[in-house]
């Protein structure tokens, strides 16, 4: 795992990436623990649209009630979201997303970018695990 080992340390800069032979998500879950950053398991795999989409969001970071269920509100509720180690977000499912319903994770992969360019939050970063439609953003292999 040696870009995770470099993300983990500051050398790799924080931001989604897909990897495609991402370890089990306990192997990830224990490294950014052991680095001191806080891990985030963000599972879609029964989400097929933008509705399931914003309420697994909500539910998996924590959202207020007040949550606008829109991508307005995600972008500002995840700018609440913060830890100054960092935050390690592993997005299991978003594949299935992605094929279904292409402009849903579109959107939500330019919120979870555009907060991890936010570095006076924290580090912030989101690996995509596994396989799926290719998609412009950097990849861990």
């Amino acid at each position: 795992m040696p870009e995770l080992d470099k993300l983990l340390a500051g050398e790799q800069a924080p931001g989604v990436y897909q990897w495609r032979s991402a370890p089990t998500e306990a192997k990830v879950k224990a490294a950014a623990e052991q680095a001191g950053w806080r891990f985030v398991e963000f599972d879609t795999t029964t989400v097929v649209d933008k509705a399931g989409l914003l309420d697994t969001v909500a539910a998996t970071f924590g959202f207020p009630t007040y949550f606008g269920r829109n991508f307005d509100a995600f972008a500002d509720c995840l700018s609440e979201v913060r830890d100054d180690a960092g935050i390690l977000v592993l997005w299991e499912g978003w594949a299935g997303l992605a094929e279904l319903n292409p402009q849903t994770a579109r959107m939500a992969l330019d919120v979870f970018s555009d907060r991890a360019r936010e570095k006076q939050w924290g580090p912030f970063a989101v690996l995509l695990a596994g396989t799926g439609p290719e998609l412009d953003v950097p990849t861990f292999d």
